[in-house]
């Protein structure tokens, strides 16, 4: 078994430094990112086909940009100062790095109209945020840190896939709808909402039903439910609440499974 002072410079080594840098400072740079392309190409998100699905979440769910992105800088903040102490830590990292620099790419392809580019950007972050959870969920007894940090880096990269992994398929349909696919049509956005739920349902087992994880999609799909619900469509509403049953239930019966 390898002693902690033959880990302690590997783990600290300029490359792990470095990478801690670039993460916290393009964690902070998504603090400016909204408030920058809304000055620059006005409220882009609440019009055209960014807000014509029926399966768009309501107005307000988006609010919860603001909770990940002040989350992201606080945790990234903490890393650079304290670190994970995992030998894997640089790529989480390289992930949390490739999300934050995602996160303004996304705002600016989504707001010159290139949706489909939106989509492709949203789901390599959903990848890059899925392979970070699953190191922090899978191979936490890896980590040296405080349990505080590791708790919150769980936290906040949790809420961050959960919102994300719901959103990317709102994303599909906006790209969808900006295709010239009737944006009233039901069935095809039953099936988005399908195939979103069935991801969902994935990683809630993959992550062993982390609160955090759950807690992001639930925010996602009641969203969802009252946005369809406002736009007169009672099967999607209808069936989104049976989704968030169904993820609901999936991340209890891992949680159970876990402590056994």
């Amino acid at each position: 078994m390898t002693n902690a002072t033959s880990t302690t410079p590997r783990r600290n080594s300029p490359r792990v430094v470095t990478w801690r840098w670039i993460a916290a400072v393009l964690a902070l740079s998504q603090l400016a990112a909204p408030f920058v392309t809304q000055a620059v190409a006005g409220d882009f998100l609440k019009a055209g086909a960014t807000n014509a699905a029926l399966i768009t979440p309501a107005g307000y769910a988006f609010s919860l940009w603001g909770v990940i992105t002040v989350l992201s800088a606080a945790t990234m903040l903490a890393v650079l100062r304290f670190g994970l102490g995992a030998w894997w830590e640089t790529s989480v990292l390289v992930d949390a790095s490739v999300v934050f620099a995602g996160f303004s790419v996304w705002l600016l392809v989504t707001a010159q109209g290139w949706l489909w580019v939106s989509v492709v950007v949203f789901a390599l972050m959903v990848s890059a945020l899925s392979h970070i959870m699953r190191l922090l969920v899978r191979r936490s007894h890896d980590m040296t840190c405080e349990r505080w940090l590791a708790v919150l880096a769980t936290a906040t990269f949790g809420l961050y896939l959960g919102w994300g992994s719901v959103a990317v398929f709102a994303n599909v349909a906006a790209a969808l709808i900006d295709s010239r696919v009737p944006a009233a049509v039901v069935w095809w956005q039953l099936a988005v909402l399908v195939a979103a739920t069935a991801f969902a349902v994935w990683l809630a087992r993959m992550l062993r039903g982390t609160p955090a994880y759950v807690a992001g999609v639930l925010w996602a799909l009641v969203a969802i439910t009252i946005g369809a619900a406002q736009r007169g469509s009672a099967v999607l509403s209808t069936t989104t609440v049976l989704a968030a049953v169904l993820v609901l239930g999936t991340a209890v019966t891992a949680m159970r499974r876990r402590r056994i």
